[in-house]
């Protein structure tokens, strides 16, 4: 749970992909990549640790180097959601620190993480001061806006816990294939009660569905291993 930090490394984000065109802001090169490069500083978390809660200031942006974090929601009533994992290449807090906002999501390292970690205000200056990086900063946005809808989707459309699941399942194997993996097979990672934190449901019922997929053969499990075999009856149960 320990936070170290490094100086001199590089800089981060809420959650943002950039999954297209590559890790946001990588494009950067010249003078702006070097600029980018010296505001940052390296910070490596520990399984369990928090980058940010939700309702604090936004003071930093974080670019997640390696690793996955856990973004999630709280209800008054304590319920807590995941929303989405955030990994390799991500941003996080980039909406709230550009509004000088509070954060709406807690994000917690679900595993030992490396990010770089950017002054919100340094951040500020350096997208003013390079239109290139404005336009970067602008695609970010875009891209989280875009997360927003597909986690409505899955939370809204579906009619079934096992539509929801599927749902799930599919955005996972999605963003790996955009990741440059061509296996339909990936590690989860996640307790089952996680995945019910995800998919609005009970670590009974997700634990009672997955193993209607394995009898159906939609999937297959080993271990933290996930491998889709039926791709198509996945997305039927996901529309």
């Amino acid at each position: 749970m320990t936070q170290v930090s490094i100086p001199n490394a590089r800089r981060d984000s809420y959650l943002v992909q950039a999954r297209a065109d590559g890790p946001a802001f990588y494009s950067l090169i010249g003078e702006a990549g070097r600029r980018l490069d010296a505001m940052g500083s390296e910070a490596r978390y520990t399984r369990g640790a928090m980058l940010f809660v939700e309702g604090e200031s936004a003071r930093r942006i974080f670019i997640l180097r390696n690793g996955r974090i856990k973004l999630s929601i709280t209800s008054r009533e304590g319920k807590t959601m995941i929303l989405r994992i955030a990994e390799d290449g991500d941003v996080l807090g980039l909406s709230a620190a550009l509004t000088a906002s509070e954060h709406e999501l807690s994000a917690e390292a679900l595993e030992p993480c490396r990010v770089t970690a950017i002054a919100a205000h340094d951040f500020k200056i350096f997208i003013q001061d390079y239109p290139e990086a404005a336009l970067e900063a602008t695609r970010c946005v875009l891209n989280e806006y875009q997360l927003v809808l597909r986690d409505l989707r899955r939370l809204a459309l579906p009619e079934t816990i096992a539509g929801r699941l599927a749902h799930l399942l599919l955005d996972w194997l999605n963003r790996r294939c955009q990741s440059g993996h061509t296996l339909p097979r990936y590690n989860v990672g996640l307790t089952h009660e996680e995945i019910a934190a995800m998919t609005g449901t009970s670590r009974e019922t997700v634990n009672r569905v997955l193993q209607q997929f394995q009898r159906k053969k939609f999937i297959r499990i080993h271990g933290a291993s996930l491998t889709v075999l039926k791709r198509k009856a996945l997305e039927q149960l996901a529309s």
